[in-house]
């Protein structure tokens, strides 16, 4: 009997950002697939998969807490994943350094300081499982195309690609057993991306909602936006014992944007 390396039976997952599109379909996922799912953002969404605890991601003390816990109850950590993020728009010339502070510390200092938290119950969780434990951080298509408006979430994502792969290579270097990949949505159906059209309707001259979603739509290969299950597929799959060898890499879940 061949055995299914796509499943997450037994292992113990921790979602940041699980409030969101993205997050919440994350962790719905992995506990479909078989994981005990610990779903965290700054407040509980009104159904989360598996037990919710409160985490500020920008504090290193939140984070010790919560990674506390998890040991406490289940004895191990063998799936992180970093998804909370934020994504302000404003024009460089308008836009508040607070505001610039901000985006950096939710979507860098966030996933820096999961990562180094974290890593120490990883690296004693990862014997566990083929391939050991694995981190997956949420950067995006922002992490390798500019796009007007959105300087700090693009600087951010850029660093948390970065990041990403200074992780993975650190992490073979000390000889932790834990992987570190990243996925990179394009544009995705989401609250998120609602508020960022507005948005950019507004510092853009009014040009309508309406026709900023079609001319993104227009600009992918595949003439859509993401669906948030789709970006949730890809972690799952860096997350499973599928990707044991897949190592400091990313996959880009755009419909083409990337490479286009």
């Amino acid at each position: 009997m061949t055995m299914d390396t796509t499943r997450l039976d037994g292992a113990v997952a921790l979602v940041t950002g699980a409030n969101g599109d993205i997050g919440s379909a994350v962790a719905r996922l992995l506990a479909e697939r078989g994981a005990t799912v610990v779903s965290t953002d700054l407040r509980a969404p009104a159904e989360a998969a598996g037990e919710f605890v409160a985490l500020d991601v920008t504090s290193e003390a939140s984070w010790a807490e919560v990674i506390a816990l998890v040991e406490e109850r289940y004895g191990a950590l063998d799936i992180l994943v970093n998804n909370a993020g934020i994504a302000p728009m404003e024009r460089l010339d308008a836009m508040a350094l607070e505001d610039w502070r901000r985006c950096q510390q939710v979507n860098v200092e966030g996933m820096f300081l999961g990562l180094k938290v974290a890593s120490d119950l990883l690296a004693r969780s990862g014997p566990r499982r083929q391939g050991g434990a694995a981190v997956v951080n949420l950067c995006s298509g922002a992490s390798d195309k500019p796009a007007a408006f959105s300087a700090a979430y693009c600087a951010s994502k850029a660093a948390a690609r970065m990041l990403t792969r200074v992780a993975a290579v650190e992490f073979a270097t000390l000889g932790k057993p834990i992987r570190v990949n990243s996925v990179h949505p394009g544009v995705v159906e989401s609250a998120m991306m609602d508020d960022i059209l507005a948005t950019y309707s507004r510092i853009s001259g009014g040009t309508s909602v309406e026709t900023l979603r079609a001319g993104v739509a227009a600009g992918n290969p595949m003439g859509r936006f993401v669906e948030p299950a789709e970006v949730a597929e890809a972690v799952a799959f860096l997350a499973s014992s599928a990707a044991r060898y897949v190592h400091g890499d990313a996959i880009h879940v755009d419909g083409g944007y990337a490479a286009a």
